[in-house]
């Protein structure tokens, strides 16, 4: 509570008004440099292939295998849902196809869409070449596990979709076959990028 007599002294309005300019050697003009440098540094997509799209990787083996696992994908989800999607059996097959089917339609539409991921001294090629490794080397074993399940499903008395059952038996066999080629493909990719670069000659007698 203010007493008679007190007054406030609130100085000149040079004082009280605050300038918008940045001392030279401020932390915040600092800050704000550094983070524009960072910005030129990380770059999604290389200059010389920006504005490109890898189209001619749909033509290599990669590519290849990644467009009919994700036709062969799609089917046996299906099929695994006509056969009887009640039975853990066909669930099982029928969670392992959906889940395939996205992961490696988004493999495909990164290595066209991001075309430096192909190129072999990109220094994020090798973090990339590891998760499709594990990746393949997991839904091998997978598929395999499916094809037993379905066989058995196929086998049991009862069942109204036997036919679809079969079918779905069938296809797993060859995404097992094709995820297994991908697992050798990326594995011998992994080992050529882990290669040692130089040679130490042994002493000649």
């Amino acid at each position: 509570m203010m007493t008679e007599g007190t007054t406030v002294e609130l100085g000149p309005s040079e004082q009280v008004a605050q300038s918008d300019t940045v001392p030279q050697g401020s932390p915040k003009k600092e800050k704000k440099k550094l983070q524009f440098h960072m910005a030129n540094k990380v770059k999604i997509i290389p200059n010389n292939r920006q504005g490109q799209l890898n189209t001619g990787y749909l033509a290599t083996l990669g590519g290849v295998l990644k467009i009919a696992e994700i036709v062969l994908s799609f089917i046996a989800f299906v099929l695994a849902i006509c056969a009887d999607r009640r039975t853990t059996t066909a669930a099982w097959t029928e969670h392992i196809s959906f889940e395939t089917l996205l992961i490696v339609s988004g493999l495909l539409l990164g290595y066209v869409v991001f075309p430096h991921l192909t190129i072999k001294d990109e220094p994020t090629r090798e973090g990339l070449i590891v998760v499709e490794l594990i990746f393949y080397g997991v839904n091998t074993l997978l598929y395999f596990i499916s094809i037993w399940l379905m066989v058995h499903l196929s086998a049991s008395w009862g069942t109204d979709g036997r036919g679809a059952a079969i079918m779905t038996a069938v296809i797993c066999v060859a995404l097992t076959v094709l995820f297994a080629i991908e697992t050798v493909v990326k594995l011998k990719a992994w080992r050529g990028e882990n290669e040692p670069q130089t040679v130490v000659a042994g002493n000649t007698a």
